[in-house]
């Protein structure tokens, strides 16, 4: 068994829900490198520069649900309103998430070419787990963010568990401190990451720019 799954299964308590901050997920996942030993046969003929990482959420529900009793896992995500996405947010649903989104908002203080957008769920994450607190023991937390740091503690201080799943270098220091554990997605990668070629456009751009 990979050792992390063992860690990650040992540190589970009652009953688990799961929060995905997609586009923190999406993003820190984008440069992620690939590994020539880690290419499958069916890619053979790409080198690894010509592949990518991505999280096959169908697989990621299958093993949340193996750790334990799921009673909620939702996605919040950007809608961009193009046939390309609302595929992409279909096959999220279909793997079993509950789906949140709003549109992306774009202000008029940047240039065209540095457009000031923004589409966090911060306070949409926060009140959604506050609210459901008593469905749940374990919290599994998708970001990197460190405005989560307050929402960890305050469910902590309340008895929960507070996994964070992120990719080294894209976790904020505060939010390490305030999880019960951190796990680093590439470590799972043969039980909910998959390689595809980079010209398979990734689910959607999710870079929704300056934050403000």
């Amino acid at each position: 068994m990979n050792p992390y799954k063992e860690k990650f299964i040992s540190v589970m308590k009652g009953r688990i829900s799961v929060f995905i901050d997609a586009a923190n997920l999406e993003m820190s996942m984008k440069d992620l490198y690939v590994n020539p030993k880690d290419i499958p046969d069916s890619l053979g003929n790409y080198t690894a520069e010509d592949l990518a990482w991505r999280v096959s959420y169908k697989k990621l529900k299958q093993f949340i649900e193996s750790a334990g009793t799921t009673t909620g896992a939702a996605f919040y995500s950007v809608r961009f309103d193009n046939e390309h996405h609302d595929r992409f947010l279909s096959v999220i649903k279909r793997s079993g998430f509950r789906l949140i989104t709003k549109p992306l908002k774009e202000y008029q203080d940047h240039t065209p070419d540095l457009p000031h957008r923004k589409a966090n769920f911060d306070v949409e994450i926060a009140v959604d787990a506050t609210f459901n607190q008593d469905a749940f023991d374990t919290l599994i937390l998708f970001s990197g963010d460190c405005d989560f740091e307050y929402l960890l503690k305050h469910l902590r201080g309340r008895g929960k568990r507070c996994i964070v799943f992120s990719r080294a270098g894209h976790i904020s220091k505060e939010l390490l401190a305030a999880a019960s554990q951190y796990f680093d997605v590439i470590d799972f990668r043969d039980i909910f990451l998959e390689i595809i070629p980079r010209k398979a456009k990734s689910p959607a751009s999710f870079d929704a720019g300056p934050r403000g």
